[in-house]
């Protein structure tokens, strides 16, 4: 079964950009307001140079500006940079936590880990040496949030799923426009329900219309759509991209013969009644 400690891995997303670092990055501007230090923190933001940084552009006016309302790409782009801007604005036991956090995000955006095991051993040691440099500047932190905890745990997890960016999820919240459409183009009597009914008819149609066969209880055999409707997506390779199927793959071919003397309503197939009785069948269970 599934162990909730064990298979709930930790998101490095709201644990580090949107978690330790945008602490660290509150204590930060604080410091530099009080002293008034702000514009020439602007400044040195404005002119360093971030060609290796995978970004067009780091907005410093932007992020000066609604300096308490700054999402995840923000933060990630000001922990590779921000050791070289306040070298001298602010106290050494912050710029240390800096150093460090520095060094934690390269060690967690990896990809691919060659040797496990001194991996491990080396993000142990800088998560350890975090804390306590954390401990140090802000040590009632460490007990108010508990995303300072929660670092300790992702060796485990890195341990048992792979490196952290692989199961974040971050990559999903894209989708939540699809699923409020479904449920806004419905009757929003069972909006769940409503949901997995398209998704599965979306990929119905895509197995009929790439050539996928289905076995048909009445004629007790299997069976494909006809060559007017496989030669749907080559004659209008836009409705494809909708889909989802990629352009370099010729929906046109199909592998071996498919016999039709008659044609056969897709509703009345043995593939969407079993999908029919599936719904009804959740729609019980969840009764």
């Amino acid at each position: 079964g599934m162990n909730i400690h064990l298979d709930t891995p930790t998101e490095i997303l709201h644990t580090i950009l949107l978690g330790v670092i945008k602490y660290f990055w509150g204590q930060t501007v604080y410091l530099i307001e009080k002293a008034k230090l702000l514009d020439v923190f602007q400044s040195r933001l404005d002119s360093i140079n971030h060609d290796a940084l995978n970004a067009p552009s780091l907005n410093p006016e932007y992020i000066c500006r609604y300096k308490g309302g700054l999402i995840g790409k923000h933060f990630k782009s000001l922990v590779q940079v921000m050791l070289f801007i306040i070298h001298d604005l602010i106290l050494q036991t912050v710029i240390d936590g800096w150093t460090t956090l520095g060094e934690l995000v390269v060690l967690l955006w990896h990809t691919k880990i060659d040797h496990i095991e001194v991996y491990l051993a080396q993000l142990t040691q800088m998560i350890e040496d975090f804390l306590n440099v954390t401990a140090i500047c802000a040590p009632s932190i460490l007990i108010t949030k508990p995303k300072f905890h929660f670092l300790i745990h992702l060796p485990a997890y890195i341990r048992r799923f792979g490196p952290a960016i692989i199961f974040s999820t971050e990559h999903y919240e894209s989708f939540n426009r699809v699923f409020r459409l479904s449920c806004i183009y419905s009757s929003r009597q069972g909006p769940s329900q409503d949901t997995c009914r398209r998704f599965a008819q979306l990929d119905l149609v895509k197995h009929i219309i790439t050539g996928g066969y289905w076995y048909e209880q009445e004629l007790q055999k299997w069976v494909c759509a006809g060559p007017f409707i496989l030669s749907f997506l080559c004659e209008h390779p836009a409705q494809g991209k909708l889909l989802g199927i990629k352009s370099n793959e010729d929906p046109c071919e199909t592998n071996g013969k498919y016999e039709r003397k008659f044609s056969l309503s897709v509703s009345d197939s043995l593939c969407l009644q079993q999908l029919d009785k599936f719904f009804v069948f959740q729609l019980l269970a969840g009764n």
